[in-house]
C-alpha cells in the first residue's frame, strides 16, 4: 500500500481557526538579488493540519518539544463517521462497533469526510466528538485523537466572544473545549484538519504524525501520512 499524503498545503491564503494568526510566506531572500532563495515564515501553530501539545490548554502540560518522538508515530484505527449530519455530535455509540480493533496506546482517527468543504465556511459546520465519546477513548486507552476536520470539539465563528457560535448546539458542548480539556487533560495528543482519509482502505494501519521541534509550543503544523498496515514501529 503506497505512502497517503494526510495533510492540507499551507500558503497564505490557507482557511485558519477563527480568530488564530493569519500565515505568511514571503521572501527573506531570492535567486534574482542574492546568492540563494530564502523564505520567511510566519504562521500560528496550529496552522492547516496540526497537531495540539498539552500545553495548549494546560499551563503546566507539556509542551512540543517535551514529547518523546516515539509518541507521534503509531498504529491507529480509522473510524467511519462519514455518515454524520452538520453539527452531530461523535458518540460513544459511533466508536463502540470499533472496540475489538482499539488496543491501548492506539491512535484514533475519525473520518467525517469533511476535508472536502475546507477553505469554505460549510467546513465550519463539521460534526465533533462528544464529551462522552472522549471519556470512552480515554477508558480505551488511546494516545492519539485525529480528525479531518477544524475541531475535535465545536468550531466557534468568534473566538474572541464569550457566547457560544452561530453553528454551536444547546448541548453538553454548548460552548467551551470539553474534549480539549478531556484528552489534553489525560496527555492524549490531538491532531486536526487531517484529510484524503478516503483514500485509506484499512481499518487499522501505521500514521506518522510528526511535528517540528519547537521549543516552547502548544502545538506544530505536521505532514502527517498514512504508512501503511505493515509498517514496524519500535
Amino acid at each position: 500500500m503506497p505512502i497517503i499524503d494526510l495533510s492540507h498545503t499551507i500558503h497564505n491564503d490557507i482557511q485558519i481557526y477563527p480568530g488564530d494568526p493569519v500565515p505568511s510566506i514571503g521572501r527573506g531572500l531570492t535567486h534574482e538579488k542574492d546568492y540563494c532563495h530564502v523564505d520567511v515564515l510566519t504562521l500560528g501553530s496550529h496552522t492547516g493540519t496540526h497537531i495540539d501539545a498539552p500545553y495548549h490548554f494546560l499551563k503546566d502540560g507539556k509542551k512540543i518539544d517535551e514529547i518523546p518522538v516515539q509518541r507521534f508515530v503509531g498504529v491507529g484505527v480509522l473510524v467511519d463517521v462519514s455518515a454524520k449530519p452538520d453539527l452531530a455530535l461523535i458518540v460513544p455509540e459511533d466508536i463502540e462497533p470499533y472496540r475489538n480493533e482499539i488496543a491501548a496506546g492506539d491512535f484514533i482517527v475519525l473520518k467525517t469526510g469533511r476535508d472536502k468543504d475546507f477553505g469554505t465556511s460549510q467546513y465550519l459546520l463539521h460534526p465533533y466528538l462528544s464529551a462522552a465519546g472522549a471519556k470512552l477513548l480515554l477508558e480505551m486507552g488511546v494516545s492519539l485523537v485525529g480528525i479531518d476536520a477544524m475541531n475535535v470539539d465545536p468550531t466557534y465563528h468568534d473566538s474572541q466572544n464569550s457566547e457560544p457560535g452561530a453553528n454551536a448546539l444547546p448541548d453538553e458542548q454548548a460552548y467551551g473545549y470539553p474534549v480539549h480539556d478531556i484528552l489534553l487533560g489525560n496527555d492524549i495528543l490531538i491532531v486536526e484538519n487531517l484529510c484524503r482519509l478516503d483514500q485509506i482502505q484499512s481499518v487499522k494501519g501505521v500514521y506518522s504524525f510528526l511535528p517540528l521541534k519547537l521549543k516552547g509550543s502548544d502545538g506544530s503544523p505536521i505532514r502527517a501520512v498514512f504508512m501503511g498496515k505493515t509498517v514496524q514501529v519500535v
